[in-house]
């Protein structure tokens, strides 16, 4: 499945009404092009889900980042993926879609430059 693929799925998505504007960044959408037909799938039906349902959603599959920013989210699809937004007001915007275990080398770096610093 190539980006036009799911950009064209993700036009018609965007056309049904929301309470809030979905953007994707370009890295966002780079990474999302080298997951497997199935890993694309279940990430753009949870984001495809995300304006609808952010009140709902809750801390079990949305969790806020700690750090500097404090509207920076990580969203869980599956196990293994997770998929980092941000608010601002009525706009989400897809930062970037990771691997868990790449969020968790990031944590832990982070942790290490604060009893650093």
């Amino acid at each position: 499945m190539t980006q036009t693929h799911w950009s064209g799925w993700f036009r018609l998505v965007q056309r049904e009404e929301r309470t809030m504007k979905l953007e994707w960044t370009f890295t966002a959408e780079s990474y999302l092009d080298q997951l497997s037909p199935e890993e694309r799938a279940k990430v753009l039906h949870a984001v495809g889900r995300l304006p609808m349902a952010w009140d709902r959603l809750g801390e079990t599959r949305l969790q806020r980042l700690e750090g500097d920013q404090n509207d920076l989210y990580s969203l869980r699809v599956g196990a293994d993926l997770r998929v980092l937004v941000r608010r601002q007001e009525d706009v989400v915007t897809v930062i970037d879609v990771v691997r868990y275990s790449q969020l968790d080398g990031l944590r832990r770096l982070a942790a290490v430059k604060q009893a650093a610093g």
